[in-house]
């Protein structure tokens, strides 16, 4: 059960108006109230305390989710790292753009691959890295990330930071939002140089 803030303010308001309506039932010796005034302190007093026992059941329920939010922190937080490790560590090497194809991120390896630094890679369009005559066929297919998936490879020829263009191999995983659209696209981009060429 997530308890609201708004609940909680409530039941301290209740609590407040209770307590000022109860402040001048109790003026004077208990012995000079009339039997009315008496009646109706102990109602208020029952009513009070109902609802300090409602805002203590609350404070018990917001520490549990305060710890259950912080246990939920911790674990993303792991899982983060962890994710993290095996990008960097990966063999291949690894980007992730946004929709449109811009990286937002990329490992060591992505950039020995391009010859640069990783961090010289983020913030370019992934087909501006293709020598020219393929950036349209790349850009076509970041394109069509919005109705389909790969299931294939892309090949085509790279620039190097320094060098001639080499071969490179495109894999793609579409990280999709509830609604189906891309979020992120996760790249594995490999130096296929050395792999025979088409006949």
């Amino acid at each position: 059960m997530m308890l609201e803030r708004e609940a909680v303010d409530a039941l301290a308001r209740e609590i407040l108006d209770l307590i000022q309506r109860l402040r001048p039932l109790l003026e004077g010796p208990p012995n000079t109230w009339p039997a009315s005034r008496g009646r109706a302190a102990t109602a208020l007093s029952r009513d009070l305390g109902g609802a300090v026992q409602a805002l203590d059941v609350a404070v018990e329920a917001l520490y549990f989710q305060t710890d259950s939010l912080e246990a939920a922190h911790m674990a993303l937080e792991v899982e983060r790292r962890a994710y993290q490790e095996l990008f960097e560590a990966g063999p291949d090497g690894l980007l992730v753009s946004d929709p449109d194809g811009v990286i937002v991120r990329a490992n060591a390896r992505a950039g020995e691959v391009f010859g640069c630094a990783a961090d010289d890679l983020v913030g370019h369009g992934l087909p501006a890295l293709m020598a020219p005559q393929n950036r349209t066929s790349l850009e076509a297919a970041i394109a069509g990330f919005e109705v389909a998936d790969w299931d294939a490879e892309w090949i085509g020829e790279a620039l190097r930071a320094q060098g001639p263009p080499f071969r490179v191999a495109l894999t793609a995983a579409v990280v999709r939002h509830s609604d189906h659209s891309v979020y992120r696209v996760q790249w594995s981009v490999r130096d296929i140089s050395r792999r025979p060429g088409p006949d």
